[in-house]
C-alpha cells in the first residue's frame, strides 16, 4: 500500500495541468480539495482521485465549490466512483449556498463500467438538477465534453466554451458519419455560440478566469461602490442610435458583459451595473430582423430573465421591436418560445424596469413595456407604442382617403404622420396611464437608476 505521501503526489501531478486551470479562475491559495485519495481500479487502471478534482475555494473572496474533469486522466472517462465525487461536490454547493463552478473534459462514460457508469450520470443530473435555480452554476468547457455531461450545459445558468473545446452528445465522428458534414466543425465553440449554449467564448486561462470572476459578481455581489456618475449624462443618444451605443451610455462604464450574442441576435443579453446595482440586460436590436422578435430570441430573452429572477437581480429592458417575424413555417416554435418568453416575464417577482428607445408594437409593448407587467416604464420622447407602426395604421383607417389621393404615397406618409401624433406618440401613450415618463434620451442613465433603485426590494 502507498503512503499518503506518495498517494499526494501520484494525485498532484495528474492534476497538474486541470489545477492550473482552477487556478487562473479562484482566488490565490483558497483552494481546499476534497475526496482526493478516492479511487476505482477498472480495465484502463486507476488513478488516485478519479480524474477529478472537486472542493470549495474563494472567487473575489466569495466561497464557491468546483469540480474540474481531468481530460488527461484515463480520457476524463465518467463511472461511478467519480461520478459520485461530483455529485457531491454539487450538493455541498447547494447545502452552503455556495455558487457551483464545473470545469468539464470528458471523453464520455468508461464502457466497462456498464450501468454502473449510466447510474453515475444519473446522480450527476440529479444534483444539477437540485443545484440549477438554487445556486449560480457556471459551467466551463476545457476541451472535450462528449456524452450525457453535454447536457449539464441545459442545467446550468452560464456555460463558457473555451475555443478550442468541442461539445457533442455522442462522438463527432459518430455524428459526421453518413452525412456532409466536416467533422472538424462538429460541437466547436465557435458552433455552440451560435446556437445558443454557449455564453461565452474564451481564448485563454488569463480571460476565462477574469470572465469568471466578472460573471460570477454579478450573483454574490448586488450592489457594490460604484466608479462611475449615478448622474453622469449620456451623449449622442436619441432614434436611431444603436443599441451598443445605448448600452453602453446608460450603463456603468465598462460593466456590460454580453452573453450568448452569436445567437438570436436580434436580442442582446447580458449583466450590468447601473450606478454599482447588478442587473439584467434584455434589449431589442432593431438593426436586426427588423427589430422582430424570432423564435431564438424569446428564448434568449427567457433564459436571462428566468436567471435574473432566481437570482433576485432587476431586469432592464430596452426596447425597440416591431413585434414578430412574419414566419410561416415556424409558427409552432414561434408561438411556444413566445409564450415562454411571456411567461418568464410575467411570473418574474424582481424589479422590472422598460426604457422604449424605438418602437414598442405590437408584441414590442405587450412583452417589453406593459404597465400590467413592468414596475417602471419610460421612453423616449421620439417613441412609438402601439398595434401597429404608424404607416400600416394609415393604410387601414384611411384606406379611402389614400385611395383617393392624387400622390398616394404622399398623402400615405401625411396620414401616418398625423396617426401617430394622435394615437402612438409616446406623450400621448403616457397621457393614458401607460408610460411613466417621457424623456430626454440622454438623462435615460439617471431615469433607469433611480427606476431600479425604489423597485429593488420591491414585494
Amino acid at each position: 500500500m502507498k503512503s499518503v505521501k506518495e498517494l499526494n503526489k501520484i494525485a498532484d501531478d495528474a492534476s497538474k495541468s486541470v489545477m492550473q486551470t482552477v487556478g487562473a479562475i479562484v482566488d490565490a491559495q483558497s483552494f481546499i480539495e476534497s475526496d482526493k485519495f478516492i479511487r476505482s481500479v477498472t480495465a484502463l487502471g486507476d488513478a488516485v482521485g478519479e480524474g477529478v478534482v472537486t472542493g470549495f475555494a474563494t472567487v473575489n473572496d466569495a466561497q464557491v465549490a468546483v469540480f474540474a474533469v481531468n481530460g488527461e486522466v484515463l480520457k476524463g472517462g465518467i463511472g461511478k466512483a467519480n461520478a459520485t465525487k461530483i455529485a457531491k461536490c454539487v450538493n455541498n454547493a447547494v447545502k452552503t449556498g455556495a455558487p457551483l463552478i464545473g470545469i468539464v473534459d470528458s471523453l464520455g462514460a468508461r464502457f466497462a463500467e456498464g450501468i454502473e457508469a449510466m447510474e453515475g450520470y444519473g446522480a450527476i443530473i440529479n444534483a444539477f438538477t437540485a443545484a440549477y435555480g438554487n445556486v449560480p452554476t457556471i459551467l466551463i468547457i476545457k476541451g472535450n465534453n462528449f456524452g450525457m455531461l453535454s447536457y449539464l450545459t441545459g442545467l446550468c445558468d452560464v456555460t463558457i466554451c473555451c475555443d478550442k473545446s468541442v461539445t457533442a452528445t455522442s462522438s463527432p465522428l459518430i455524428l459526421a458519419a453518413g452525412s456532409t458534414l466536416d467533422v472538424a466543425k462538429v460541437g466547436t465553440a465557435s458552433v455552440m455560440s451560435e446556437n445558443g449554449i454557449a455564453s461565452v467564448v474564451t481564448a485563454s486561462d488569463a480571460e476565462l478566469g477574469a470572465t469568471v470572476k466578472k460573471v460570477l459578481s454579478y450573483f454574490t455581489d448586488g450592489i457594490i461602490a460604484g466608479e462611475d456618475d449615478g448622474n453622469r449624462v449620456c451623449t449622442g443618444l436619441g432614434a436611431g442610435v444603436d443599441t451598443a451605443t445605448v448600452i453602453s451610455q446608460v450603463f456603468d462604464n465598462g460593466s456590460f458583459t454580453e452573453l450568448k450574442k452569436d445567437y438570436g441576435k436580434e436580442v442582446v443579453t447580458g449583466f450590468a451595473r447601473l450606478n454599482g446595482i447588478s442587473v439584467g440586460v434584455v434589449a431589442i436590436n432593431a438593426n436586426e430582423k427588423d427589430g422582430k422578435i424570432c423564435s431564438d430570441g424569446a428564448k434568449k430573452a427567457s433564459a436571462m430573465v428566468n436567471t435574473c429572477d432566481n437570482f433576485g437581480i432587476p431586469v432592464v429592458t430596452l426596447v425597440d421591436c416591431k413585434g414578430v417575424v412574419n414566419c410561416v413555417k415556424c409558427q409552432g416554435e414561434l408561438m411556444r418560445s413566445v409564450s415562454d418568453l411571456l411567461y418568464s416575464y410575467n411570473v418574474s417577482s424582481v424589479a422590472k424596469v422598460s426604457l422604449i428607445t424605438g418602437n414598442a408594437i405590437g408584441l414590442g409593448y405587450v412583452a417589453f413595456a406593459s404597465k400590467s407587467v413592468f414596475d417602471y416604464v419610460i421612453a423616449w420622447e421620439n417613441a412609438t407604442v402601439g398595434l401597429l407602426d404608424n404607416e400600416a395604421s394609415a393604410q387601414l383607417v384611411y384606406a379611402d382617403e389614400i385611395a383617393k389621393a392624387e400622390n398616394k404615397e404622399k398623402a400615405s406618409e401625411e396620414l401616418a404622420k398625423a396617426y401617430g401624433e394622435e394615437n402612438t406618440a409616446a406623450v400621448t401613450v403616457a397621457e393614458k396611464g401607460y408610460i411613466d415618463n417621457v424623456i430626454n434620451p440622454n438623462f435615460s442613465r439617471q431615469y433607469l437608476i433611480g427606476a431600479v433603485q425604489a423597485f429593488i426590494n420591491k414585494r
